[in-house]
């Protein structure tokens, strides 16, 4: 496994290492994944500059977007309200 994604295996599942393939993701994919909707997820990843568009193509990049989520502490929940980790 790529990363540091081995560390976590007995954690994920298929959905999950399928996501980590991907080094640049959609916004659709970005919705389904981290249960936000889009605007916040495009505005959360343009303040982490991972952020690119190309034209009409919008991609973010994963890892960068996944660093910025970790350090703001920004969790995803069901219904795609956020949490802090205490």
């Amino acid at each position: 496994m790529a990363g540091q994604a081995w560390k976590y295996s007995g954690e994920l599942d298929e959905r999950d290492l399928a996501f980590l393939q991907h080094e640049f993701i959609t916004v659709p994919m970005g919705i389904e994944y981290y249960g936000f909707s889009e605007r916040p997820l495009i505005r959360m990843a343009k303040e982490a500059g991972a952020f690119y568009k190309i034209g009409k193509m919008t991609r973010i990049n994963r890892n960068i977007f996944d660093a910025y989520l970790r350090a703001q502490r920004r969790i995803p929940r069901i219904g795609g309200k956020l949490c802090a980790k205490s």
